[in-house]
């Protein structure tokens, strides 16, 4: 059962990836989860409709025709620098793992489970709660 979280939350998810059958059971397990979903099998177009639609996460596979998941999470970040990204990858090395978090993505490699699925959703919902930081300031010093 997912946390009580995800429930409270339902988060609008973009699931783009270039497997169609994947895409459907992705949105079924994120309806069971209590969330929104919707997906398109094309990375241009997923790339247009989120720059058209607001989504809560957007979950991209890499390895796409056309353009690659981690140039359109770039190109995605550059319109929407506040957008959550979670990369998709059947080939998740050290250096998709760091070219995911230099974009500012998390990375699932696939397969995974949908308890996976739920954490990383789950701490993306608290990060979205939490107050922005405040800037500390160093106090000054007197001068006497």
């Amino acid at each position: 059962m997912a946390s009580p979280l995800l429930y409270s939350t339902a988060m609008r998810v973009m699931i783009i990836d270039d497997d169609p059958t994947f895409c459907r059971y992705l949105a079924e397990v994120l309806t069971e989860l209590g969330h929104s979903a919707e997906w398109v099998s094309d990375g241009l177009v997923g790339f247009e409709r989120c720059l058209r639609k607001s989504y809560d996460v957007v979950i991209c596979d890499v390895r796409m025709p056309l353009i690659l998941g981690t140039e359109l999470v770039a190109e995605l970040q550059r319109d929407r620098p506040a957008q959550r990204v979670i990369l998709i990858s059947a080939f998740a090395d050290d250096q998709l793992k760091a070219q995911a978090a230099q974009a500012g993505a998390r990375l699932l490699s696939k397969p995974f489970d949908a308890s996976v699925l739920a954490g990383t959703l789950s701490e993306i919902a608290t990060e979205c709660m939490l107050p922005p930081p405040v800037p500390y300031h160093q106090p000054r010093q007197e001068q006497r």
